[in-house]
């Protein structure tokens, strides 16, 4: 089964991450229970890759800061999020390639608890296929993950 930590780890791999956003389901996202749907857990991780990337301020002009696509995803869930309860989306670069970019994700409840976790690979476009990270593009990335990081998939 996917897993991104050791069983009993997971409060040490929570406070890996630098980046968070929160969030409160809206009543429209969830299912006749109160459960959020399935289908938006992956809007929740794109919203706060985008805001990863526009808080680690690109150097470069664009329309979207560090502009990539999502190569691949591979999510679990692990338990349900509810309508209005607040969570917390968390965000980590783990490796960056010469035109793409590994991140891990967490979706967690008020109390920590793991909801979701997410493996996805994004890749550097404009629109006419990949191309390459500039070298300042790099820089302020490591620079916003406060260190080196490991080139291609970790």
């Amino acid at each position: 089964m996917f897993a991104l930590y050791s069983p009993g780890d997971e409060a040490t791999w929570l406070a890996s991450f630098r980046f968070s956003v929160e969030i409160r389901p809206r009543y429209c996202e969830c299912d006749p229970q109160g459960h959020v749907s399935n289908v938006v857990y992956p809007e929740y991780l794109e919203f706060s890759r985008l805001q990863f990337f526009k808080a680690a301020h690109d150097p470069e002009p664009g329309d979207f800061a560090f502009q990539h696509v999502a190569a691949e995803l591979r999510l679990r869930y692990v338990a349900a999020c509810f309508y209005d309860e607040p969570i917390a989306i968390h965000s980590k670069l783990v490796a960056l390639g010469r035109s793409s970019a590994t991140m891990d994700q967490a979706i967690a409840g008020a109390d920590a608890t793991i909801r979701a976790i997410c493996r996805v690979a994004v890749v550097r476009s404009r629109g006419a296929g990949p191309e390459p990270w500039s070298g300042q593009q790099r820089a302020a990335l490591e620079r916003f993950c406060g260190g080196e990081l490991p080139l291609g998939p970790p």
